[in-house]
């Protein structure tokens, strides 16, 4: 390529963005998501040209590969050939997903789509690969105004990230001050292959219908307006991350372990409140909820009675308080116990699939359970009415006291670990606790069955600002 030719784009535009987003090392991974239309092929082939010879603005050795999703709507096949044609021409490997769309209620095609894109590609990711997306500066000045009109807060007019966390990897958007044009003269003076997508002409889609029946109008008034907007998404980007790091000291000075401090909360303004619930979700990378629900947490979790435990839940989060702290976390599994599950021999483990395991082995201590053969023992769920006996001195108590008495989460009691032998419950494992009915306790100098709950979440873990008492052990 001549000097001075494709100047608004090309390896060395893309190398001066990429290298304050890459940082420094020796070799950076990236991925180019590739969807068969000409702005992606621009982007795959200047960030071929710089994995065959890095420039010294970027400097690291490049590993490059393209990927593209198949929504399974209509056209697919011109546009998956488009990507396999330009992948192929520039010598990149090419991996194909695909993806089923389905639009839950009251949500758009176009966004249903958008969500099933990016979680392909998230789980996709090698842990530290980038994934590079050619969105441009026309695509932020529609995205900046197509929030406006949804009513967004802050964090939505911020418009598009140019770096955020996407699975094990990282999203990158290098080309957010680049003009869609610029792509396009490159794609074509490079002979690159692509096909343009039908569904950025239905107008059926916000965007589309942005596209083509207002953006002209907006640019025949207002020439440069994609600048302009897009710089004023820059300015809202630059606002978000001054709060952001407002709301992270107050997160620190509210954490108590996994959770917040509810009374530190209720000293906050409600729109302070509010907005540090929202940077700490997101910190989390747990869905934010809209502004109404988020009153609710105000009315219903935070003002709720002292010895309250309400729950408040939205797709993908569950809101819960107890003991004066409020925790934040994606549904938990169930339990994947079936009753008459034997104890495993020690040493062994039970595992319990995304909850951990249940480690069994031979120890001395107040907790361990006196049994010679444990063929004997079995374990399950809890069903609701079961009664233990751990004081020597007292009667047997329903379990669900034990377990609140001992401080242990509700959502951590529901997922309970019952060791029966026969009919008899003679111990019951949580993380962080075990408790062995008092005529089955070993004793302090005999070895005995020891039963621990291992590699929980951390939300059924007990952190170290929250201590677990266990009653007469």
């Amino acid at each position: 390529m001549s000097p001075g030719r494709h100047a608004a784009f090309g390896p060395s535009a893309l190398a001066e963005r990429l290298a304050p987003l890459i940082g420094a090392q020796d070799e950076a991974a990236l991925a180019v998501a590739l969807s068969g239309g000409a702005d992606s092929a621009a982007l795959l082939g200047a960030a071929a040209a710089l994995g065959a010879a890095p420039l010294q603005a970027l400097g690291p050795r490049l590993r490059l590969r393209a990927i593209y999703v198949d929504h399974g709507l209509v056209a697919a096949a011109p546009l998956a050939a488009a990507a396999a044609a330009a992948a192929a021409r520039l010598g990149v490997p090419l991996a194909a997903l695909a993806v089923e769309v389905v639009a839950g209620r009251g949500e758009s095609l176009e966004a249903a789509a958008r969500s099933a894109r990016y979680a392909a590609l998230a789980q996709a990711l090698a842990p530290g690969e980038c994934l590079l997306t050619a969105h441009h500066r026309e695509d932020q000045a529609e995205t900046l105004l197509l929030q406006l009109l949804r009513g967004a807060g802050l964090p939505g007019l911020a418009a598009m990230p140019a770096a955020a966390r996407l699975g094990a990897g990282w999203l990158l958007r290098p080309l957010l001050d680049v003009p869609r044009a610029a792509l396009r003269a490159y794609a074509l003076a490079e002979g690159l292959p692509w096909h343009e997508d039908p569904m950025n002409a239905d107008a059926r889609f916000d965007r589309s219908y942005l596209r083509a029946a207002l953006w002209p109008l907006i640019e025949a008034r207002w020439p440069g307006a994609a600048t302009t907007l897009a710089r004023g998404a820059a300015h809202l980007a630059a606002a978000q991350r001054l709060l952001d790091e407002a709301s992270a000291d107050y997160v620190k000075s509210l954490e108590r372990g996994p959770a917040l401090s509810v009374a530190g909360l209720r000293q906050l303004a409600p729109e302070r409140a509010a907005e540090v619930l929202r940077y700490w979700l997101r910190s989390r990378r747990l869905p934010v909820p809209p502004a109404r629900r988020l009153a609710l947490l105000a009315a219903e979790v935070l003002a709720a009675r002292g010895d309250g435990a309400p729950k408040l839940a939205w797709p993908g989060v569950e809101l819960r308080r107890f003991d004066g702290r409020l925790y934040a976390f994606a549904p938990l599994a169930p339990l994947p116990l079936a009753a008459g599950t034997p104890v495993p021999a020690p040493p062994g483990a039970l595992e319990l699939g995304p909850l951990g395991r249940i480690v069994a082995r031979w120890q001395r201590g107040p907790s361990t359970l006196d049994v010679t053969d444990t063929a004997a023992l079995s374990v399950d769920r809890r069903r609701g009415g079961e009664k233990l006996k751990l004081d020597p001195r007292g009667p047997s108590r329903p379990l669900k006291d034990w377990l609140r008495e001992a401080r242990v989460p509700p959502w951590a009691r529901a997922r309970a670990v019952l060791v029966r032998e026969g009919a008899a419950l003679v111990a019951v494992v949580v993380p962080g606790l075990t408790l062995v009915a008092a005529a089955r306790r070993a004793l302090p100098d005999a070895a005995g069955l020891a039963l621990e709950w291992q590699a929980a979440p951390p939300e059924l873990e007990p952190s170290k600002s929250f201590e677990t008492r266990a009653p007469f052990l």
